[in-house]
């Protein structure tokens, strides 16, 4: 098949957009991408499928989200970083099984209308892997681990790797709901393979408190939970102590990263962690607003992510993509930037960069087709930013997921 669209975009660096492009998909894989007319002369005899007041582009990266909660962002919106999650934990009590099974079906749907390709799941309840593997998505579902006592069994499942659309590893939860004895084992597992953990970490100044070993609010969550504050690291930062006990890797994804310090930021790039910005997340569960323009200057790998329905409102990236760009574009941060952040840098956070996150031969066929901008200001990228809420056509690894009535063509 062949996708023509009067604006292409490959997100390859040094590529601007092209007018009039055109995909070639064989297989799943892409062939070439670039100007149609010579495509199309190339490759007679392919089916054409003409976009019209499109632009076609590099499915999204959805680097970080709980597919398995519903919208309950409105019900436990609190002061605090620790209310919030104490509200959390009190709301998931009245949750069952298929509520959770019916939020993921739900929530699949938003992401595959609004352009997301690929996910960086976390599975707490173990409903979203099996629902992810049928929807066609692709996705990277990381399973939680929360587990404090010092004295509970350590019994994990083997990696299971695999080479399809969907691929697995482990979210120990944070540096303080997960033990050093079992954050040492799950080292053990995961040495050296590719975005394997996934851990939220230094999201919020209780967290840093509490690892400083000073008054934190996480005390009351601790209490809750019947854990004792002993229990707590110690340590500066919480990359200090992933540091001090070797589990900083290429293999890590940390989630949201706000509350750091250059010191933190030079232990990122040296360890060459990813980092998933989760910027409405932030803002509703008011932990402050990461350092975006410091961490790209250190050449560190950031994706974006929406996190789930509890902490944003909502699970397009479209949104998520326009708030970051509104917060960071005062620091010297591009609308280019935030579409890297969105497409090529998720990919890469997930070890996936060889595969997808731009339109280039040899990568896989996920790709999304939106509508051209009514206003045209020269910058394609941030008209895009300022127009788009969903997507005329989304495809992956060549199957089309979300038609709108695509007009087919020899």
């Amino acid at each position: 098949m062949i996708i023509t669209s009067p604006k292409l975009l490959t997100l390859q660096y040094g590529i601007k957009p092209i007018n009039n492009g055109a995909v070639v998909v064989s297989r799943g894989t892409i062939l070439v991408a670039g100007l149609a007319n010579k495509i199309i002369e190339q490759y007679p005899g392919h089916r054409v499928l003409r976009l019209e007041n499109t632009v076609l582009l590099p499915g999204l990266v959805n680097l970080h989200t709980h597919l398995e909660l519903p919208h309950m962002l409105d019900a436990i919106r609190a002061t605090t970083f620790t209310a919030w999650v104490l509200n959390l934990i009190k709301a998931k009590r009245n949750l069952l099984h298929k509520n959770y099974a019916a939020a993921v079906r739900t929530n699949i749907r938003t992401l595959i209308h609004t352009g997301t390709t690929t996910v960086g799941e976390i599975c707490t309840h173990g409903r979203s892997q099996a629902l992810l593997r049928k929807s066609g998505l692709r996705a990277k579902v990381f399973f939680e681990v929360i587990t404090m006592s010092p004295s509970s069994p350590i019994s994990f499942s083997p990696f299971l790797i695999e080479k399809g659309l969907v691929q697995f590893g482990i979210s120990p939860h944070t540096p303080y709901t997960v033990s050093e004895r079992v954050l040492l084992e799950l080292k053990l597992k995961s040495y050296g393979t590719p975005a394997t953990l996934a851990m939220h970490m230094a999201e919020s100044k209780d967290e840093i408190r509490l690892l400083q070993g000073k008054k934190s609010g996480l005390a009351e969550l601790y209490h809750l939970a019947g854990w004792d504050l002993s229990w707590a690291p110690s340590a500066v930062s919480s990359f200090e102590y992933l540091q001090r006990i070797g589990l900083l890797s290429p293999g890590l994804l940390a989630i949201h990263a706000v509350q750091v310090t250059n010191n933190d930021i030079a232990i990122i790039r040296k360890s060459k962690v990813s980092i998933a910005h989760c910027p409405r997340s932030n803002k509703e569960t008011g932990v402050g607003r990461m350092p975006l323009n410091k961490f790209l200057i250190a050449g560190i790998t950031v994706g974006l992510g929406t996190d789930s329905l509890a902490s944003s409102p909502s699970l397009s990236m479209w949104d998520e993509m326009r708030y970051a760009y509104q917060i960071h574009r005062r620091n010297g941060v591009t609308a280019e930037d935030i579409f890297r952040l969105a497409t090529i840098n998720g990919a890469k956070a997930l070890g996936l960069d060889k595969e997808i996150g731009s339109l280039e031969p040899g990568k896989k066929a996920d790709i999304i087709a939106v509508p051209l901008p009514r206003k045209n200001t020269g910058d394609l990228y941030s008209d895009l930013l300022r127009e788009t809420k969903s997507c005329i056509m989304t495809m992956v690894n060549g199957k089309i997921l979300h038609p709108r009535n695509p007009r087919e063509k020899r």
